[in-house]
């Protein structure tokens, strides 16, 4: 069985059953399975053996276990330095991208394909071409160098490039992840300190769709009456320079909440102040200041990319919109947004047909960032994105926040990514909050129920440490006809009884603005043994 990516894109909980079914069809069918995947997490969970590909070639192949603990190809520790892991450090710039690009297959080299972007490169490897040779490990591995230095001491030097703001600064100008400094149109000072103040705040916000029924009913004129409550009653707040976090499955209404916030979806109740602005308007009412303000990058560039305009040409629009630069120096602000997002000048003048997926996001990315706005909204921005080109975004939205002080609603699956990279997170079901608080108090115990489940489905990039298994039964409950009480009730695996069904649940505060909307007293939570533990 051949499987190409298809847990892409997916929820966790989705991504945790068709998982767990790919193993019992190799168990029980005895089924051989090759399974192409970015997702490092996902390989760990499903693979016995991984070959790690490189431009066409084969670079290092090995046991799952081996090439997590002991990997040999620098292409293959440079990845592992590129995942996001849970509960490790959370420092900014921590994440390290391979320098350079992925050369096109149709550019011959007489050396190894990797020497380019290779540290440990010297003179040989320019030259000559190396063969799969088994390594130090005992595994095969592509490359002449590979016990030097040993795998350890290049994961400590790459986790350590960011030893200093100002050392983190230098390293992304000069990989070309950010804009330099110096030269071309004149960069505004670095915004102030000011996190913690709200800078978008929302209160008993909702957004309902009025339901159609698409089938025989729906064709003989009989709608079904009703409304689909994508979001119902919610209240959150984002601070100033500060990311905040949006997770839960398909469904629960994140992609609406963001809409409705651009102005795209028409809110029916509720109020939303972004600043001392108004939003709960659409954006054909917002005044140019508040777009410029307030932009938004979606989970599919194709649909947001004018065809007919080449990447240059859609990077400049909101420049020339927005007056961000004059209008002498446009070009040359085009030319370092894309360098700032891993594309070169050759970008300029291609269509979106002429780019990948990849490539697309990072237009999508560097035209959000053209204008310089006080708040980001990001629907899933890394989903399309190879390891290395996510820690080149993650790390380039916190350059940006660091230089300009550009508040981020960072809506994701990948809770990995939220862990890195958020500040504080906010856990929807079924258009409802059901936990918020700062990120490292959601992702150890007391959980909600349900970011208990989500936690648990996590695929982790890491063979030492395993999670408690929790699988959620059933699909989400329609927004339709929402189930009373506690709307996770009909999934609950830690259900406590009647008043779980009929009262609306309480909320239950911690320290530092953790609260928790749930029947189960916070002292049990509490509790909870931690999702992932060490496997002995």
């Amino acid at each position: 069985l051949i499987m190409d990516e298809p847990t892409t894109g997916l929820d966790v909980t989705v991504e945790a059953e068709i998982l767990d079914l790919i193993g019992e069809l190799k168990r029980e069918l005895d089924t051989a399975i090759l399974f192409i995947s970015h997702s490092f997490g996902v390989i760990n969970r499903v693979a016995d053996r991984v070959a790690v590909m490189y431009a066409g070639e084969l670079v290092e192949q090995a046991a799952v276990r081996d090439i997590f603990l002991e990997a040999q190809h620098p292409y293959t520790v440079g990845l592992l330095g590129c995942v996001p892991k849970i509960g490790a450090g959370r420092e900014r710039g921590t994440l390290s991208p391979i320098r350079g690009r992925v050369p096109a297959l149709h550019e011959a080299t007489a050396g190894c394909v990797f020497a380019s972007r290779c540290d440990r490169a010297r003179d040989r490897c320019r030259v000559e071409h190396p063969d799969m040779e088994e390594g130090t490990t005992g595994h095969p591995v592509r490359c002449f160098y590979p016990d030097s230095p040993s795998p350890a001491e290049l994961q400590t030097r790459l986790a350590a490039v960011a030893e200093s703001p100002e050392t983190q600064h230098e390293r992304f100008v000069g990989d070309g992840l950010v804009p330099s400094r110096s030269g071309g149109s004149p960069e505004p000072a670095p915004a102030p300190s000011t996190a913690g103040t709200p800078v978008l705040k929302i209160e008993e916000l909702k957004a309902y769709y009025r339901a159609k029924d698409r089938g025989l009913a729906g064709l003989a004129g009989r709608h079904r009456k009703g409304f689909v409550k994508a979001v119902d009653g919610l209240n959150l707040a984002a601070d100033s320079n500060s990311t905040l976090g949006i997770v839960g499955e398909s469904g629960c209404g994140k992609t609406t909440l963001a809409k409705c916030i651009a102005g795209l979806v028409p809110a029916n109740d509720g109020s939303m102040a972004f600043g001392e602005a108004n939003v709960a308007r659409s954006v054909e009412e917002r005044p140019v200041t508040t777009l410029k303000e307030l932009q938004m990058i979606f989970q599919n560039p194709d649909s947001t990319l004018n065809p007919k305009r080449t990447a240059g040409e859609a990077i400049a629009r909101p420049l020339q919109l927005f007056r961000t630069v004059p209008p002498t120096a446009i070009r040359n602000e085009v030319l370092r947004l894309l360098e700032a997002v891993r594309l070169g000048e050759e970008y300029y003048d291609r269509l979106p047909t002429q780019l990948s997926g990849g490539e697309k996001q990072r237009v999508a990315l560097a035209r959000a960032f053209a204008g310089r706005p006080a708040l980001v909204l990001c629907d899933e921005p890394l989903s399309a994105l190879d390891v290395s080109v996510q820690a080149a975004i993650m790390n380039l939205l916190q350059e940006f926040q660091r230089e300009y002080g550009t508040t981020i609603l960072f809506i994701s699956h990948d809770l990995s990514a939220v862990y890195q990279l958020c500040d504080t997170v906010a856990v929807m079901y079924l258009g409802q909050i059901c936990e918020t608080g700062p990120v490292e108090a959601l992702f150890e115990p007391p959980y909600h129920p349900y970011t208990e489940a989500l936690l648990s489905a996590v695929p982790i990039p890491d063979p030492a440490l395993t999670g408690t298994g929790i699988r959620l039964t059933g699909a989400v409950p329609s927004a339709l006809d929402p189930p009373t009480g506690c709307r996770f009730h009909t999934r609950c695996p830690r259900k406590i009884g009647p008043i779980c069904e009929q009262e609306t649940p309480p909320c239950r505060g911690e320290a530092e603005g953790h609260r928790i909307w749930c029947h189960i007293d916070l002292a049990e939570l509490r509790g909870v043994e931690p999702v992932f533990s060490k496997t002995p």
